[in-house]
């Protein structure tokens, strides 16, 4: 018997999807899902027969390890990532194993369920789209959700985002500096150098932008200009630019730089230039669909004419 499905018939069905100890149906009259006991006692109260039921898609553990690895391999929150491949690795617990990962970091959390429940979601619109064609119906689109990047909107309910203010905190932006090197090798230690002198162009009084906070107060990044050269007011150059290592491939950056152009822009400044060793490789896409341009050793964007 035909039926449409409805968001509220979908998110019943993901919840028998999960329960992995029976049989699950949907009963297309009563517009309910049942379990095989509940679907023989149904049908032979009500005179129904099998053609008002419909098997239910399997969802087995092996569906949600795959899943747990797709997540893994796409997902790039450094720390988060290696945890979470740590406890794919790791033989019996599996299940228990990842999920007590992903509450030591609840934003990867977040985007982990709103994963799990999309691709959930095209395996029962797929499943659905099976009994359309049995019904001489079109087919349903499947749509994937981009969940690599955080929407705006997400962003701002797991964050906060506010001006930069050099008493509340500069401490933090000199332990943030601090925690940028990836090791104790000399190189390790070159690239810390260089980045704290890049920081040291101006005073950190004299500089201006964005820091986000985790919802519990943690420093999670920030962006920072300031002018160049100092007397101007129409250029500034970038002199601050980093994500904490914990909450890294969120989004942050892109918000952090989206408000930073915007906040310039009002202020009337025409330039903004950005070095290169603040821009990582992962990141000189989004500047550039930002609107910056390679320059030199760095990147510019013009902001006015």
């Amino acid at each position: 018997m035909f039926f449409e499905l409805t968001d509220t018939i979908v998110d019943d069905i993901l919840f028998s999807m999960e329960d992995q100890g029976g049989e699950w149906f949907f009963d297309s009259r009563n517009k309910t899902v049942a379990s095989r006991e509940m679907m023989e006692e149904v049908g032979l109260e009500n005179g129904l027969n099998e053609d008002d039921f419909y098997e239910l898609p399997v969802w087995k553990s092996e569906d949600g390890f795959e899943l747990m690895e797709e997540f893994t391999e796409n997902l790039h929150a450094p720390e988060a990532h290696y945890a979470l491949r740590k406890a794919l690795s790791g033989g019996r617990g599996v299940f228990r194993n990842f999920k007590d990962v992903l509450k030591r970091y609840p934003e990867v959390e977040r985007r982990w369920f709103l994963f799990k429940n999309d691709r959930m979601r095209c395996r029962i619109t797929a499943w659905y789209n099976g009994l359309r064609e049995s019904w001489g119906l079109e087919e349903l689109e499947e749509k994937y959700t981009d969940v690599s990047q955080e929407t705006d909107e997400l962003l701002m309910a797991d964050f906060t985002f506010s001006d930069f203010d050099f008493k509340d905190d500069f401490s933090d932006l000199e332990r943030g500096l601090s925690a940028l090197a990836d090791g104790n090798s000399e190189l390790d230690m070159t690239k810390l150098f260089l980045l704290r002198h890049h920081s040291n162009i101006s005073e950190p009084s004299e500089k201006s932008g964005f820091v986000c906070r985790s919802q519990n107060g943690d420093f999670a990044g920030c962006l920072l200009v300031s002018n160049c050269p100092p007397e101007s007011g129409e250029t500034v150059i970038i002199t601050d630019f980093f994500i904490d290592r914990n909450y890294r491939g969120l989004g942050i950056g892109r918000v952090l730089l989206s408000k930073a152009i915007a906040a310039l822009t009002d202020r009337g400044v025409h330039f903004c230039f950005a070095s290169g060793i603040l821009v990582p490789e992962t990141f000189r896409l989004t500047f550039e669909q930002f609107g910056f341009k390679k320059n030199g050793p760095g990147f510019v964007l013009e902001l006015s004419a």
